[in-house]
């Protein structure tokens, strides 16, 4: 069970790590971490999708989406926190500064985003 928790880490900072160096990560940005079956995803889209880029918030911190695939974490019964998507991670100068884990709601999600940037 630990073993299964610190490979999940670990493939965690390696998708981070070749995340920054890719030459389109901002220093400043938000990551949905999403798939196509997770019906709050989903829910996200249809609720924030299409008005989070048109946002203040959205300027200073774009939109990139990195999709799961079901058979990446099925595997995994023993860590709970792989499986919960939608995940939103905010980065400030590529730095995490905060996360959002789940959704429930439009109003939920624009306080917890509220939340993070608050803090700095």
């Amino acid at each position: 069970m630990l073993f299964k928790k610190l490979c999940n880490f670990i493939l965690l900072l390696i998708v981070i790590f070749l995340l920054s160096l890719k030459s389109s990560f901002a220093e400043n940005k938000l990551l949905m971490i999403t798939a196509d079956y997770c019906i709050y995803c989903q829910i996200w889209e249809k609720e924030i999708g299409e008005i989070y880029p048109k946002t203040d918030i959205a300027k200073s911190f774009p939109l990139e989406r990195i999709e799961l695939d079901e058979d990446s974490i099925r595997d995994d019964s023993d860590n709970n926190e792989t499986k919960i998507t939608p995940t939103f991670v905010f980065f400030k100068e590529k730095e995490e500064i905060g996360r959002i884990i789940g959704y429930s709601s439009a109003e939920m999600f624009w306080w917890q985003v509220d939340e993070i940037l608050d803090r700095e």
